[in-house]
């Protein structure tokens, strides 16, 4: 697939170096109305055009696909553009900011006969993907509860102008950055969200930005979940399930593009536990493969529709909940 990135941050770089490693993409634009200062030492080893005008690019019969790296609060008018314009849609999380642009997206892209491609790439970790073979078997029982913390350092030397740091795209600290990659599996193993409560706070940062935030989350089956990210202390990542025949629990031992091994223990007896070392996986580009398959009609992505609207319902009530001083959101 002949594609455009849209945003040449941090993470629209990482997306381009995984797309140029693979046989399925070719990169003909990087699109940013201010790109980066390294973008000219970045594009050394590629051969991609830099272009300001996103409007420009969607106009090009050339470009079958749009990928959507750019600030979050752009993504709905973003992507609701590049549907019109008759191309593939592939956008970084969040997908939305709220649950009504999320369905206004799906539903574009359902009109559209597009499939959707979304950045939640940790479902191809093949830890993760053992846990859902467990789930799926039925090893684990009847599940109870998800816990999980999420939580990293990286923005603490951003300037306070930074994107990254802004509530307007970055709403309950850590939430759009990493916390939305946990409900989304949330959504999909647990379902329908009836209630989130949730709590937010600036306990280093300097005020507007948050480096705390914290939700208690009931789905409508019964499971609960507690997700928990700070955006002050080095990285830490697990998510433990728990059935009543067993527990997983996944550790990571660093963000995705750092190339570090991924850790599982489950057990199913008392005192008995098994571990398995997954070594690093490259699930961005598996993502983007699995998307493209879809597109092509080889087979089906993993994501469907109401998962992808659940994930912004239960993002959108941790925001206002979390606003609220934990006021429940009932949903």
């Amino acid at each position: 697939m002949r594609v455009a990135v849209a945003g040449l941050g941090w993470w629209g770089k990482q997306i381009i170096a995984c797309l140029e490693k693979s046989r399925r993409f070719d990169v003909l634009y990087g699109v940013d109305p201010s790109p980066p200062e390294d973008i000219a030492a970045f594009r050394q080893p590629y051969d991609f055009a830099l272009e300001a005008d996103l409007d420009k690019v969607l106009r090009d019969p050339a470009v079958e696909g749009v990928v959507l790296a750019t600030p979050h609060a752009l993504h709905e008018e973003q992507a609701l553009r590049v549907i019109a314009a008759g191309k593939e849609l592939f956008c970084e999380k969040p997908l939305t900011m709220t649950a009504a642009g999320a369905r206004r997206v799906v539903e574009a892209c359902r009109k559209a006969g597009k499939v959707l491609g979304i950045g939640h790439e940790r479902r191809f970790d093949p830890a993760f993907e053992e846990l859902q073979r467990l789930v799926d078997s039925g090893d684990l029982g009847k599940l109870l509860l998800f816990e999980a913390n999420i939580s990293h350092d990286q923005f603490r030397h951003l300037g306070a102008s930074n994107w990254r740091l802004d509530p307007t795209h970055a709403p309950a600290g850590m939430m759009t950055a990493v916390g939305i990659h946990v409900t989304d599996l949330f959504a999909h193993l647990a379902g329908p969200v009836a209630e989130v409560r949730a709590r937010k706070g600036a306990l280093v940062f300097d005020p507007p930005a948050e480096d705390f935030v914290s939700a208690s989350i009931l789905f409508k089956s019964g499971i609960r979940a507690n997700l928990t990210s700070l955006s002050a202390t080095p990285f830490y990542a697990r998510v433990t399930v728990f059935g009543d025949s067993g527990w997983v629990e996944i550790l990571n031992e660093a963000n995705i593009d750092r190339g570090k091994p991924t850790y599982l223990v489950h057990s199913d007896a008392p005192e008995r536990r098994r571990q398995v070392t997954y070594e690093a996986t490259d699930t961005v580009t598996l993502n983007f493969e699995a998307w493209v398959d879809a597109v092509e009609g080889r087979d089906v992505y993993r994501f469907t529709p109401e998962e992808l609207v659940d994930n912004i319902r239960i993002f959108e009530a941790i925001v206002k909940s979390a606003s609220n001083d934990g006021a429940p959101e009932r949903l």
